[in-house]
């Protein structure tokens, strides 16, 4: 199966609806780039995307993660400016994974009550 690169479609979607092709791909763009920031940005444990799917967080891959940030961080030298600046975007990266730890433990909990719930009932 080859998929459809956008670019051949393009034109066809455009002629379709009956705009302009660059409003198509202006569309595709601004779309595609919401999706990339919700990705990125960890503010939700799972992410649906039409015709894609569920992208789902790892709690062992997020603790990985946080470990070697941590590690990192204690390795800088943050005496030079260099240090400084890339210790400074470590932190920003470390605060936002550890947030999203917990929020992915949080669901995690309330999906285990619900089964608790559920099991307890019958």
């Amino acid at each position: 199966m080859n998929p459809k690169k956008y670019k051949e479609f393009k034109k066809g979607i455009a002629e379709e609806l009956k705009i302009h092709p660059d409003v198509v791909d202006d569309f595709v763009s601004f779309y595609y780039n919401e999706v990339r920031k919700n990705l990125s940005s960890l503010s939700a444990t799972h992410v649906w995307i039409q015709g894609l799917g569920t992208f789902s967080m790892k709690k062992a891959k997020l603790q990985k993660s946080i470990k070697k940030k941590k590690s990192l961080l204690g390795n800088l030298n943050k005496m030079a400016y260099n240090g400084i600046e890339k210790s400074m975007a470590i932190k920003d990266q470390l605060e936002l994974q550890e947030k999203a730890l917990a929020m992915l433990n949080e669901a995690l909990e309330k999906k285990k009550e619900f089964k608790d719930r559920k099991n307890g009932s019958k």
